[in-house]
């Protein structure tokens, strides 16, 4: 009688048939019997010592396990699919099982952390996507709910704040923050499309200080690298750099665009459209707000500067959409403000690139 590896039990049934009851199930396919006019199909074919086996029927154990029945082979039968049964084989199915169990306890963990972990890139949703089994697009769906909340709050009481002059709020003094918090609204609209629409994960502008974290800590690797080699820690940084500024590099001016994507891939019409829309959605709704109550109160040159830079960026974004529609990259003049930090990104070629150079 062949010997059982690890914790496998084996029972010998009449007529030469061996049962092996075993903690984990394998993934051995049980004899097919023949009906209907279909031929039967032998089962899995096990190379167990020196013998072959055919897995004639299986089953689940009550106390949780499998089992199986196996005969010798009938060597009539064609081979269609042999496994091993040895030390090696069992060896890998126990770390397959293991990195199992890991991904799946680790996906229950990611969904439970969706609010945050979808704030992170979309890249990196992806990669936990890939990594944990789970879709990558819940991640994002889920993490708009909260910011969606407190930007469609900080717009309400925004408005109610320039249509009803004197109105004051309890509590901490929060009125400046509510338009930079209101911000969150239309972000939180334009990933839930992108999310329903196009079924691809989208970050936010809260996930760049986490994922610099989650970076620093190590609970995020870097970004996916050639096999051939690693990355040398300046091209590290520099593919960092452009995953958080991706979305911001649209408002560049065409031609440090235009270099973009020839060395990075970068698709400046598409970002272009959503930066468009979401600083054309912001003034839109807030542009009548600071204008009644200039109207009411009187206001003063800061605001009124403040109203004209809101009515001159709403223009502006009008646009842009319009070349955009033609297909071309449309600069934005907050653009100065992302040159600096889009330096390093136009000052040496992408590290694929490099390598062909």
């Amino acid at each position: 009688m062949p010997h059982p590896l690890g914790t496998d039990k084996v029972e010998v049934l009449p007529g030469g048939v061996v049962r092996l009851l075993c903690r984990r199930p394998k993934s051995w396919t049980p004899r097919r019997p023949a009906e209907r006019g279909m031929a039967s199909h032998p089962g899995t074919a096990v190379r167990w010592e020196d013998e072959l086996w055919e897995v004639v029927a299986a089953g689940q154990l009550p106390e949780g396990g499998a089992l199986y029945d196996l005969a010798p082979w009938d060597e009539r039968n064609a081979i269609r699919l042999l496994l091993p049964y040895d030390e090696t084989s069992e060896t890998e199915r126990e770390a397959d099982a293991r990195d199992l169990a890991r991904r799946r306890a680790a996906g229950w963990l990611a969904l439970l952390l969706a609010p945050v972990a979808g704030l992170l890139p979309g890249r990196v949703q992806e990669r936990l996507g890939t990594e944990l089994g789970i879709r990558a697009t819940a991640l994002t769906l889920a993490s708009t709910v909260l910011p969606m909340a407190v930007g469609t709050y900080a717009l309400l009481m925004t408005l109610a704040a320039g249509f009803g002059a004197g109105m004051r709020l309890g509590g901490p003094a929060f009125a400046p923050l509510f338009p930079l918090l209101a911000y969150f609204l239309p972000e939180s609209l334009l990933r839930l499309g992108v999310a329903l629409a196009q079924d691809r994960p989208v970050g936010s502008l809260l996930g760049l200080p986490l994922y610099l974290l989650a970076r620093w800590t190590g609970l995020v690797g870097p970004p996916s690298t050639t096999p051939a080699a690693q990355q040398p820690a300046r091209e590290r940084r520099t593919s960092d750099r452009y995953l958080m500024l991706e979305p911001l590099l649209s408002l560049l001016p065409e031609a440090d665009q235009r270099c973009l994507a020839r060395e990075r891939g970068f698709d400046g019409v598409t970002w272009g459209k959503r930066t468009a829309w979401l600083l054309l959605f912001y003034p839109g709704l807030t542009a009548p707000a600071q204008a009644a109550r200039m109207a009411l109160t009187g206001g003063g040159l800061a605001r009124g500067l403040l109203l004209l830079a809101t009515l001159l960026l709403a223009v502006e974004q009008v646009r842009r959409l319009l070349v955009l529609r033609r297909g071309i990259p449309a600069p934005s003049v907050l653009g100065l403000l992302v040159r600096p930090l889009a330096a390093p990104l136009l000052a040496e070629p992408a590290p694929g690139r490099r390598a062909r150079a």
